[in-house]
Parts: structure tokens; sequence; C-alpha cells
């Protein structure tokens, strides 16, 4: 007996396969037509995968084309969540993080994120490196990536700064030109499979990146080492606090050696305190005490108020003003102005600035650079203080000539003595030589800029150059002498002044500036050490700083001192032959425009 289907049943079912071949229809529809491209935008999103190229940044040379700064290419750590099922990452984390030196809650906030890609740590050791390789899972991924690195370690490392992880400058030339040296990004684009991995056949576009330039200092790495070494010596012989030290050619501006202690390691930087990263050479102000002479003693002889002859009566060592007294160190009855110096007698210095008006005084003061940025291309310098002859009280007169009321950074004084060494002009200091391409392209260079000239006439120039040895070779700088080459300087031993006022008799700010040779001054030096114990005069503890490596720097640098030609008949010849033998500068405008 044959079986029958109702009319109604055949309909229903009829009904229903052609409702649902509609509904296919229409996602068809939709797939094919009407969200085609919100769609295909999408499968692009998934599958699609730009990865950003970082570029090289570029590295910092000396001036002999030494690596200061440069990259090392190191391995970074990635996870790939999604591929790890959720119950076995906890365990995952617990493994891992005694691998990678990572905090276990640290590893699992990053392993239960819903991604394709995190970072666990950026740069780590080969051994890390290993360690994660041995897992043998495709959940741990290794790139390499690049990492600024200092080869020298913490050699010149307040005037380099650091970076910080993703490569950008943080202190120091690391920071000011971090523009000129991080370079430009490339992008690669390629595809990913369903779980977010990368398919680096599939790539169909690429942008290189853009790697940094190169930045070529003035400083020489081998005076850096030099100076390093020595102030090193001083600092710890002397257990100070901070010591500073800046070689600086007086005839052009170029910085070839700056130094300071306490230091760090740029390629620790995190490590060390911020006090530690302090540039103090330009940072820290302090009272220079009788190094600022040289700027008392410039002024009256070129204003013709004295002659290095004039006589001076230096009262026996206590010079009463008012209600206070003005001592020297040692008792001098009369001098000559040359002596007064080459002595460093307070009485006969203040009595020689007491002839000059408190305007003409102070214009000279600024003229020598004291109070304004110096305008070196580094960061976080200081203009240090001084004031306008109508907030003088009544003891300035007698405290600002023997360096006192005054704050001054150790550049400035390098610039001051620089000023007397060159002939009386006012340099730019500057530590960037040039900026080239990869290719080697010169894109911006440094010149050597007067920024004040005539400041005092070479004649006066050379009279203080002269006394200056005297300072040297018979007075307080004796420990500065060098062998066979004219040495010219000034020691300082300026007294700290106390939070509540007046000035500590047990700590002081220890200083040496000198030029050399002195018939024609090629190089200028300041060096200065922050409360040495248990001695502090300038003389005993800056000034063999000075001598060390300024007898070094200018046979590294090729000078050979003339063999028959003793110190008094070299400065004899250097008076006799004042033009010949003045710095031949030129005007700013001819020697082109800085950076």
């Amino acid at each position: 007996m044959g079986s029958r289907i109702s009319h109604k049943r055949f309909w229903s079912l009829n009904l229903t396969v052609a409702l649902f071949f509609v509904i296919i229809l229409y996602q068809l529809l939709q797939l094919a037509v009407i969200r085609q491209n919100a769609l295909l935008s999408m499968a692009d999103r998934q599958h699609q995968l730009t990865v950003e190229t970082p570029p090289l940044r570029g590295q910092i040379l000396d001036s002999q084309g030494r690596e200061l700064a440069t990259n090392l290419k190191v391995p970074s750590i990635y996870a790939v969540p999604k591929i790890i099922r959720k119950q076995d990452r906890d365990s995952w984390a617990a493994k891992v993080s005694p691998l990678l030196g990572l905090s276990e809650t640290f590893t699992k906030e990053r392993l239960n994120r819903e991604k394709s890609f995190v970072w666990l740590k950026r740069k780590v050791s080969p051994e890390a490196e290993m360690k994660i390789k041995k897992l043998e899972t495709p959940a741990f991924g290794i790139v390499e990536e690049y990492r600024r690195y200092y080869p020298q370690g913490d050699l010149l490392s307040h005037v380099l700064g650091f970076t910080n992880i993703d490569s950008e400058g943080l202190e120091g030339l690391e920071m000011t030109l971090n523009r000129e040296l991080e370079g430009r990004p490339g992008r690669r684009q390629t595809k990913r499979d369903a779980l977010g991995r990368e398919i680096k056949a599939f790539e169909v576009k690429m942008i290189p990146a853009l790697d940094g330039h190169r930045v070529h200092l003035t400083v020489d790495q081998q005076l850096q080492y030099l100076t390093e070494r020595a102030l090193e010596k001083a600092f710890k012989d002397w257990k100070a606090k901070g010591a500073w030290a800046i070689l600086m050619e007086a005839k052009t501006g170029k910085i070839l050696a700056m130094a300071n202690r306490p230091t760090f390691n740029g390629n620790q930087y995190e490590t060390s305190p911020a006090d530690l990263r302090r540039n103090r050479a330009l940072t820290d102000m302090f009272e220079p005490g009788s190094i600022f002479k040289i700027v008392a003693a410039a002024a009256a002889l070129n204003e013709g108020k004295v002659t290095p002859e004039s006589k001076i009566d230096c009262e026996n060592g206590d010079y009463r003003y008012g209600s206070k007294v003005l001592h020297d160190v040692h008792p001098y009855g009369l001098l000559s102005f040359e002596d007064v110096i080459s002595k460093s007698s307070n009485i006969g210095t203040v009595k020689a600035a007491a002839k000059l008006a408190p305007e003409v005084f102070h214009a000279y003061i600024e003229a020598f650079g004291f109070g304004r940025l110096s305008g070196i291309d580094l960061p976080g310098e200081v203009p240090g203080y001084t004031r306008p002859p109508k907030e003088w009280s009544k003891t300035s007169p007698y405290n600002i000539p023997i360096g006192q009321e005054v704050l001054v950074t150790a550049l400035q004084m390098t610039n001051a003595m620089a000023i007397i060494a060159n002939g009386g002009s006012l340099m730019r200091p500057y530590v960037v030589s040039k900026i080239e391409d990869q290719a080697g392209v010169t894109l911006r260079r440094q010149h050597p800029k007067i920024i004040r000239s005539g400041i005092i006439r070479p004649e006066i120039a050379a009279i203080i150059r002269r006394i200056l040895v005297k300072a040297v070779h018979e007075g307080t700088g004796k420990k500065a002498k060098i062998p066979g080459i004219s040495v010219g300087g000034k020691t300082g031993t300026a007294q700290k002044t106390l939070p509540g006022g007046g000035y500590s008799h047990s700590n002081f700010v220890s200083s040496f500036i000198g030029f050399a040779p002195a018939e024609d001054p090629l190089l200028v030096m300041t060096v200065g050490v922050d409360d040495p114990k248990p001695l502090y005069y300038g003389g005993t503890v800056a000034a063999p700083v000075f001598k060390e490596v300024v007898e070094a720097a200018l046979y590294t640098l090729g000078y050979v001192p003339p063999e028959s030609m003793p110190v008094d008949a070299a400065l004899k010849k250097t008076v006799r032959n004042l033009q010949a033998n003045s710095p031949k500068l030129q005007p700013a405008e001819v020697l082109g425009k800085g950076l």
C-alpha cells in the first residue's frame, strides 16, 4: 500500500527549503555586494601586517673619527598569547618569568592579553635569548633590535648623555641632537596567518629606513682620557665632593676635553642617581675666589689705572675697611702690581680695582662673559650671577675684585682665560664640529665665532700673560710648571658660603686656570675641585691636574718647545713682538654660520 504525503506538508517543506535558499542568497548578496568593501577592509586589517623597521641611530665620533657612541644588535623577546590556551597561560608565566628576570605577575598580565603580539622584555642578554630558544615553542619569539652603546664606558658621559630603551635621547648631545641622530623609520608590508604570525614570503612593499646622521665632535678621545685620568686621581686623593675640568683651544673655542667627577656609565645610566649625571662644568655655579683676579687686573691695566710697575701698599696683610678687615694669606708691604697678581694679594687687587668706577669694572665683568650664557652647544648651561653696581653693597667693591659676591661656571672661567690667551676676543665655545649623513656628505659644520673682540688690547693681554707666567714660575702656581714649556696661570682657593650667610673656614673650592705655551697660547684649561680634604689650596690640589694634562696634550697635538729658549727669553720675545704673536682671528661673518 503506497504512502501518501499531504499537500500541506509538501508545500511546508518546499517553502522551508525555498526560504533557506533565499537566506543563503541574501547572505551571498551581503558578502559579495552590499558589505564587500567593509569585509575586504576587515580582511586586510586581519591579514595585512605593516611592520615598522627602526633606523640605525647615528654614531657620535671624536675629532679623529673614533667611536664614542654607536649601536649594538641585541635580542628582544615577545609572546603570541592567542596561540596559548587560557588554562596554560599561568604555567607558562611561571616558567618564563625566571628566565627573563621578570615578575610572574607582570608576565601573567602580558600573556592574558587577547593579542597576537606582546613584548615581554626588550634588549635582553644573549644568555636570556638562548633560554627562550630552548623552549622550542611558537608562543615565544625573538626579534633583533639595536641598542645604544658607548664603547668607552664612562668616558665623556656627561657630554654624550644617553638614550632610553626606544633609542630616544634623554640627556647631553643625545638629547639636543636627537632629531639628527635618530633617523627616520621605514615600513614593510607583509601578510600574516590566522594565528597572527608573519609570512615573510608574502612581503608586498618595503620602504627602507633612513639611518641617523653621524656627529663629529671637537673632543679628542685621547685628550679626554688624559683629562679624566688626572681628574679622577685628584678627586680620590683629596676626598672631594666633586671635580671638573675643561681643556679648550684658546683661539677657536673648540672644546678638546670636558670631564666631571663623580661620573656614570651611559650603558647603565638607569643605575646611577641624577646627581652623578650632572655636567658640573656647565651647571654648577661657585664663587671663583682668586682666579677672578684676572678680570680686575685686565680692567685696571686696560684702563691705564695701573702699570705692571705701579707700587701698591699691601698693608702687611691686614686692610681695614669700615668695620671689616681684608686679609692676605701672607703679609706683604709695598708690591708692584705685577707682584700683586703673581703673589695673589687680595689687598693689592682690591686697591687696584678701586681706581675703576664701579660701572666700568662691571662692564668688564660682563664683557668677559660673566652673568650670561656662553652659547655652547650643550644642554644645562647656567649663566652665573652678577649684580649691577646700583645693587652693590658697601662691601661689594672689596669683595667682587677677589671673586666674592659673583657666581661663575667652569666654562665661563675658561672663556675668560682664553680672552687673555688669544689677545682680547671672547670666543663661543663648541663641541660639535660637523654633522654628516651616512654617505659622508657634510650637512652642517661649526666654525669658530667671535662673540666680542677688543675686550682688552693685545699688548695688555701679553702683559697679563707675562704676569701669569710669573705666578706659575715664582708664585702660587709652581705645581703647574711644565719642563721646557712656558706656562701661565692663576690659582684660586675660594671659601664656600654658609647656608645662614658668611663664609666657611673649612670648606673650599680649589681651582686653577692656565694657558700654554705662554709665547703663543694654544691651550687654556680650568680645573676645579669641590671641598678637597685635608689640603685645599688651588696650587696644591688643582694645579697638578693642569700640569699633567696640558703637558701630555701639547705633545699629543704635535707642539715641540724651542730647545734653546728658556721661559724668560720666550716671554721677552712675546712682549717685543706683540702684533706678530697675537692670535689671527677672523670676524664671525667670514667664518660662516654655526649650527
